[in-house]
């Protein structure tokens, strides 16, 4: 059993990192994490953004967004704290806005470093943590000891991701908060609607207001990110599941087989089974 099943909190170094993320494939994370980096530099592609995290950086990754790691440097060194959702519940609704935020930043690719000084504690916190987890001596109030372990350490970031954001937070502009709300309705509906006419009825605002908006704020237009969520899902069951193309189809909400293939290659200039074959034995 895993330190994250059985305590509800796990903790992977550059060592093992990348058991749990892919680096030749597009990639879905089981459990939201902290990626904390010490040194080198990782290059990562979120959705419909790439974001570099370097030395004394943070991200936040969660299991509704899609990855797809483009490179990383030799000198890279990381602590990845994944976690059960139902294991942060408890904490307060403080903390969780913050870390809503602070993901809704970096989508932004708006990644910001926070000082050496206050990495190296957070550092040290991981790291006793993992001591804690990966010791095989027979602790007395073991469990406890993680769940108080991982509160510090969640208080410690709140605190961090607090200072940095509380003034940006104050004056989040309107066209963040359309981009931010179209973000988490496509996040829940993409696999039934696709029209931007859809997603702009649900914040009583007309299409061609949020696709001026989406466009300012992410460079791509909505309908471009609409057909890049769909992408990025179809490229994540084609290459991580044995799924027929027509099984995949349907989940996805496309109306037959074909619909789905004309719509993949459109996108990729190849069929699902000619992307899904360079990722077979």
């Amino acid at each position: 059993m895993s330190a994250l099943e059985k305590f509800g909190v796990e903790i992977f170094t550059q060592k093992n990192i990348f058991e749990r993320i892919a680096v030749d494939k597009p990639f879905r994370p089981e459990n939201p994490s902290f990626i904390f980096i010490k040194s080198g530099t990782i290059k990562l592609r979120q959705h419909f953004s790439d974001l570099e995290v370097s030395a004394n950086m943070f991200m936040v990754t969660d299991p509704q967004t899609i990855y797809e790691v483009i490179s990383v440097t030799d000198d890279f060194q990381s602590r990845m704290v994944s976690y059960k959702r139902e294991f942060i519940s408890a904490l307060s609704l403080k903390f969780n806005r913050l870390i809503t935020y602070r993901y809704f930043r970096q989508q932004m690719n708006r990644g910001v470093p926070f000082p050496e000084s206050e990495m190296e504690v957070v550092w040290k916190s991981v790291n006793f943590l993992k001591y804690i987890l990966d010791s095989e001596t027979d602790m007395l109030y073991k469990k406890e000891m993680v769940e108080h372990l991982f509160s510090v350490f969640c208080y410690q970031m709140a605190g961090i991701i607090s200072k940095e954001d509380t003034s940006s937070m104050n004056q989040m502009s309107r066209q963040e908060e359309i981009v931010f709300v179209f973000l988490t309705d496509l996040s829940e509906y993409h696999l039934t609607e696709r029209t931007v006419e859809f997603y702009a009825e649900r914040q009583s605002i007309t299409t061609r207001h949020l696709s001026s908006v989406v466009k300012e704020v992410t460079g791509k237009s909505a309908s471009q990110i609409i057909a890049l969520i769909v992408m990025n899902e179809a490229k994540v069951l084609l290459n991580s599941s044995n799924k027929p193309v027509s099984e995949i189809s349907s989940i996805l909400g496309f109306s037959d087989q074909y619909a789905f293939s004309h719509f993949f290659k459109k996108h990729m200039e190849v069929s699902p089974r000619q992307y899904r074959h360079q990722f077979e034995n």
